[in-house]
């Protein structure tokens, strides 16, 4: 009888030891801030526009602006992340010459999902570069 519970005690060492480490706490990585995550079959112009939602036109989808420029690059054969760029002219406020929108996007599962936005603008008056501070 001592051989057998003896047996069965080195039999399972193994499993008590997993068991162990199973209920030990795992290393957690932080969560990644999620911006916008997209819907299903969007691309990442489409995700984009969605997140933009009234920053880009008002309510009943019509823009302030009279030119629209949309610039998506991907490094090499790496098409689950991009960056992308939308930049407006001709705003209808007389202190903007231009707006624009950069983004970080990668692919998720099923979805883009901006990883990262920011947003600069071209002032009428002042400089001639990009700023982040609104123009006045």
């Amino acid at each position: 009888m001592k051989r057998i519970v003896l047996a069965l005690t080195v039999a399972m060492l193994p499993l008590l030891a997993h068991a162990e480490d199973a209920s030990a706490p795992a290393a957690v990585k932080p969560a990644r801030q999620v911006i916008h995550r997209g819907e299903i079959g969007q691309t990442p112009v489409e995700a984009a526009f969605r997140y933009l939602k009234d920053r880009i036109a008002d309510e009943r989808g019509i823009a302030n602006y009279q030119q629209l420029r949309i610039a998506q690059q991907s490094k090499g054969e790496d098409v689950q992340h991009v960056k992308l760029e939308i930049e407006t002219r001709g705003l209808l406020d007389d202190a903007i010459a231009a707006q624009r929108f950069k983004f970080a996007l990668s692919f998720e599962g099923e979805v883009w999902v901006v990883d990262s936005a920011s947003q600069d603008w071209q002032c009428r008056r002042g400089g001639k570069g990009w700023t982040q501070k609104p123009c006045k």
